[in-house]
């Protein structure tokens, strides 16, 4: 397939690879991100970070914006429904010094989010939402301010040409849109149709987002929806070499698949990231302390860096016992001892 994605300019910001990682509560914390930048992914974004928790100085709201040296390009996602919060935690952020364009969450599904008018709820509010990104783009300085939006609340409120058009207005540099309706949340076909309408109704870039599963869907996308770049969730939760199979692919070559020794030395440096963020923290964030810490933030990747492997079961057995660096590698390489069933999995469909 020989489709050619180029450069997207998101206001001052070149993205040279237009591919994000996208944020994912739970998973894509700083030595993730870093780790899939380092394998070919072309931006990150951080987990979404509560604006009113960052206003006031809540401790471990601020650390979901710890970052990697060198992380780069990389997005602070907001979320929140009072405009005066949202642009306070604007004018935070861009005083940090440490990103390179905001995200305003109005995507986020879950129920305690979108119940309250936050993330997808701000969909059911269109007004509310074009005056929250006109104050966080006034508040953001020189970067520019994205918004993660979805096509529809349900299959009966998809009215995301109308709410897209509002936030262009309100200032806008790019979309990240999901081609699903928020009470679908990760379920179902998504809607390529819809992200081909909304890039040929806007202006800004459209990044398209959700139905993506293997690199190939990927370019698919591109290439039927016409969209400026793509943003890719679960198909990379254990599988950050999916990022350089893309790039393999898109050359016209054939992309490798990772070794066992490849999981298990990336498993390594995982962990040992996750070691060197915990160390950042204070005791009272780290009640188990900063070794046993990183191996339960570690766990929730395991059984996606594993997955297919004979042994995996095993391990999953111990994934709720608290263990420490020692132990935990160790049964990682009695896992990796066992082999694969029958080569990688299928990675899971993006979020």
């Amino acid at each position: 397939m020989s489709i050619s994605l180029q450069p997207l300019a998101i206001g001052p910001l070149r993205v040279e690879w237009p591919v994000f990682l996208a944020p994912m509560a739970g998973y894509t914390d700083a030595a993730f991100r870093s780790l899939c930048l380092e394998e070919g992914c072309g931006a990150v974004v951080t987990e979404m970070v509560n604006a009113y928790g960052l206003v006031v100085g809540h401790v471990r709201t601020e650390h979901y914006l710890d970052t990697w040296p060198m992380e780069h390009p990389i997005g602070a996602q907001i979320y929140g429904s009072d405009p005066a919060v949202m642009e306070e935690a604007a004018g935070r952020i861009a005083a940090l010094g440490l990103f390179d364009f905001i995200d305003i969450n109005a995507g986020c599904p879950m129920p305690k989010i979108r119940n309250r008018g936050d993330g997808a709820g701000l969909m059911k509010t269109p007004e509310l939402l074009a005056e929250i990104t006109r104050r966080v783009k006034a508040a953001a300085g020189p970067l520019p301010v994205t918004v993660k939006t979805r096509i529809g609340w349900d299959a009966d409120s998809i009215h995301v040409l109308e709410n897209t058009a509002g936030v262009e207005e309100a200032g806008a540099d790019a979309l990240f849109l999901h081609g699903r309706v928020a009470m679908a949340r990760h379920s179902g076909p998504a809607n390529w149709g819809l992200l081909a309408e909304v890039k040929r109704a806007r202006r800004i870039p459209v990044i398209g987002n959700g139905g993506i599963r293997l690199p190939e869907d990927a370019l698919r996308m591109v290439a039927e929806t016409g969209v400026d770049g793509v943003m890719v969730g679960r198909a990379a939760l254990g599988n950050p070499w999916w990022f350089r199979q893309l790039r393999w692919l898109a050359a016209n070559r054939t992309p490798p698949l990772p070794s066992v020794e490849d999981v298990r030395t990336l498993i390594r440096e995982h962990l040992d990231r996750e070691v060197m963020l915990m160390e950042r923290r204070g005791p009272k964030d780290l009640k188990l302390g900063v070794e046993l810490t990183a191996c339960l933030v570690l766990r929730a990747h395991l059984v996606r860096y594993l997955r297919g492997f004979r042994g995996i079961r095993t391990l999953a057995v111990h994934l709720e016992e608290r263990q420490d660096k020692a132990t935990l590698l160790g049964r990682i390489d009695e896992v990796l001892a066992t082999g694969r069933r029958a080569g990688p999995s299928a990675a899971e469909p993006d979020a």
